[in-house]
């Protein structure tokens, strides 16, 4: 965990990077969203009521959101230093990818809640790797839509 010192410099540098309200809030939710999704595989892993190749494939999908959050923070600086902004207005030029980074953080949210429903015995492991896709094509549409080449 990191110190207050070290908090409050990634703070300054967020606000540098993505702003304080549209890209920012992005940014965020994303990532709010991913710390869901890790919660709940903790809880899954805590209870230990399901098999280990189960709770693998849970950890697998989480790994492979996790690497998106790089990306999803690159596409959120670039779009706040094309489409800078002070409020939660959309500028139209940046609509289209505010609205696909918008969908991944539901779509990971959404994910998250399919692992709570996995975890209750409610839904299928494969639910949950359908969810993680819509996440990895909405983030590689948003980078496609802001001219970034996807992974970079």
């Amino acid at each position: 965990m990191a110190g207050p010192f070290a908090r409050r410099r990634q703070a300054k540098k967020d606000e540098t990077e993505l702003g304080t309200e549209l890209w920012r809030r992005s940014h965020d939710w994303f990532i709010r969203s991913l710390d869901r999704y890790w919660q709940v595989v903790q809880e899954v892993r805590s209870e230990g009521r399901i098999p280990e190749d189960e709770l693998n494939g849970l950890v697998n999908a989480g790994n492979v959101l996790a690497e998106l959050a790089p990306r999803v923070r690159h596409l959120c600086v670039e779009a706040h230093r094309q489409h800078p902004g002070t409020g939660l207005q959309v500028p139209a030029s940046g609509s289209d990818v505010h609205r696909i980074l918008s969908r991944a953080a539901n779509d990971l949210a959404t994910t998250a809640q399919a692992a709570a429903l996995f975890r209750l015995g409610q839904a299928s492991l494969h639910s949950v790797g359908r969810r993680a896709e819509k996440v990895v094509a909405a983030v590689q549409e948003a980078e496609e839509a802001a001219g970034i080449r996807p992974g970079a």
